[in-house]
């Protein structure tokens, strides 16, 4: 019996997610310069034809990952308190809790994660386009410097220069998602985030 137009369409969805779903992977645990279209179909279990039917390139491919990472990144901002009425230490400690709960709690997130802070040791990534890059919105790091920045003037943050400390949190970001993706341990403790919160905050500042 022929398929339907909804079950084909089905499939179709179905199979283009098992690629992005590989090439995620790949370009997370090895990085996008080391990945090549043969990685991607032999994670994927498809063929390279299946592969080319859906996508010209591995280029086109990340910018669909990168475009996933984004809409998720603005769904989860529309989440956060109002940046200008709300203390910066209080939405840097909604950002950190969300970031771990991430880590632990969810099947793809670490690998965008892990993807996203090692991009600026790749050498061939794609360029945006001039109308995406004119409407790129700023990214979490830029984000946490201003935090910071606006967090030391309040005085609930240590002084310091913010981007040092914006590279040591996401350093720790990055080791917990690399202990996240290679830990053969069904459960792992997720850890306390005022461990966290500690490394920069005022003494006396609660949160």
């Amino acid at each position: 019996m022929p398929k339907t137009p909804e079950q084909n369409r089905k499939i179709k969805l179905k199979r283009k997610s098992q690629i992005l779903d590989a090439s995620l992977r790949l370009f997370a645990l090895k990085g996008y310069d080391s990945v090549v279209i043969e990685d991607i179909t032999r994670e994927a279990g498809c063929s390279h034809s299946l592969f080319y039917h859906y996508f010209k390139n591995k280029e086109e491919v990340f910018l669909e990952l990168i475009k996933m990472a984004e809409k998720r990144v603005f769904i989860k901002s529309n989440n956060l308190p109002n940046y200008d009425d709300t203390p910066a230490i209080e939405v840097i400690q909604l950002i950190v809790n969300n970031m771990i709960q991430e880590i632990f709690n969810e099947e793809e997130m670490p690998y965008f994660l892990y993807m996203f802070i090692n991009l600026h040791l790749q050498k061939t990534l794609p360029t945006l386009s001039e109308k995406e890059a004119k409407t790129k919105k700023p990214n979490f790091f830029r984000l946490f410097i201003d935090l910071v920045a606006r967090g030391q003037k309040e005085g609930n943050i240590v002084p310091g220069e913010p981007k040092q400390f914006a590279i040591i949190y996401f350093s720790i970001i990055k080791g917990l998602c690399f202990t996240r993706l290679n830990s053969t341990k069904k459960t792992l403790t997720v850890p306390n985030v005022d461990i966290i919160m500690n490394l920069f905050t005022r003494k006396g500042t609660t949160f």
